[in-house]
């Protein structure tokens, strides 16, 4: 088994600001980061249609008033990866790891969220999982598939990205976020103890910051026995 972690959803490199959660339910609103390029008029993602209701929805259930930056209401969002489709979008560069996963081999999703209670406060956390089903090429993906991922919904897309596709029932949003993350030697880390139960990662002492190559689990058997002491429900959707 392989097994990817990768970092997705808004922060302050993309789109400068964070999701919210709150700590005491860990309840969270999944987020996507912003998006530049046009899609096809027919597959536009904006965040007026899916983040402000699920941002209104989580601060009805949280007693609380999170919204939207002004900055983001007209904005389109990358929404990648799509719970709704199971399916996960990336770079030639950035996924070529991907290229080497096959049926069954795992892939980790986590963000950094922010505290409704301390604004100060960053909680990197997991939010989801995908067990893969298929990796293909953009190139390769039907038309009747194009909606179903931000990579093939672009105006001019890039034939040689990846998708990657997941199996429903296996995979999927967290309905809890999973906290995982600490600030420790000038950076926010996997948790010491949390990092010696999943085996260790590729990178030095847990590192989890945007990468352009995004780190390995050492021992997937090992994260997946961790994980499944925690039970998380998974959820095919976006909010």
């Amino acid at each position: 088994m392989k097994a990817i972690l990768i970092r997705v959803g808004i922060d302050q490199s993309y789109g400068h600001w964070n999701a919210p959660c709150n700590p005491d339910s860990l309840d969270y609103v999944y987020v996507p980061i912003p998006q530049d390029r046009p899609n096809e008029k027919q597959y536009e993602k904006y965040y007026s249609n899916t983040s402000i209701p699920a941002l209104q929805s989580f601060s009805n259930r949280n007693a609380t008033s999170v919204k939207l930056p002004d900055h983001l209401h007209d904005k389109r969002m990358h929404l990648d990866p799509d719970f709704d489709h199971l399916t996960y979008g990336d770079t030639d560069n950035r996924g070529r790891r991907l290229l080497d996963f096959i049926e069954d081999d795992l892939v980790v999703f986590y963000s950094s969220l922010r505290s409704i209670h301390d604004d100060a406060s960053l909680i990197y956390s997991l939010i989801g999982l995908y067990v893969i089903q298929s990796i293909d090429r953009v190139e390769d993906v039907p038309e009747n598939k194009f909606d179903t991922n931000a990579h093939t919904r672009y105006l001019e897309n890039t034939s040689s990205d990846i998708i990657v596709r997941a199996k429903s029932n296996l995979s999927g949003r967290f309905e809890k976020y999973i906290p995982i993350g600490e600030f420790r030697n000038r950076s926010y880390r996997v948790k010491e103890d949390i990092l010696e139960e999943w085996g260790g990662l590729s990178v030095k002492d847990g590192w989890i910051q945007r990468s352009v190559a995004p780190p390995l689990f050492l021992e997937p058997e090992k994260f997946m026995s961790w994980l499944k002491q925690r039970s998380p429900s998974l959820v095919a959707s976006n909010r």
